[in-house]
């Protein structure tokens, strides 16, 4: 029974990574058009450019779920989401 629930959640995990692979991308191009309409204070405009910078770093490496994260995060600073 443990073989099988390890299988479902390794199966689920893997399933799940292309799918974040492709949206690494598409929020790079939605917080680069964000980052020139933003209102954002200078340093938080600099904080979120690091953590985009780290995004894509993370997606090259195949990191997509920390990828996004950080993104998503860089989209907040910015008032992009």
């Amino acid at each position: 029974m443990k073989k099988l629930i390890l299988s479902a959640v390794a199966a689920i995990l893997l399933a799940a990574s292309p799918a974040y692979a492709g949206s690494c991308p598409k929020i790079m191009k939605q917080f680069d058009a964000a980052m020139s309409k933003s209102s954002a204070s200078v340093e938080d405009k600099a904080k979120a450019m690091a953590l985009r910078a780290e995004g894509e770093a993370m997606h090259k490496a195949g990191k997509h779920a920390e990828s996004v994260k950080a993104l998503n995060d860089a989209m907040k600073l910015i008032g992009g989401m």
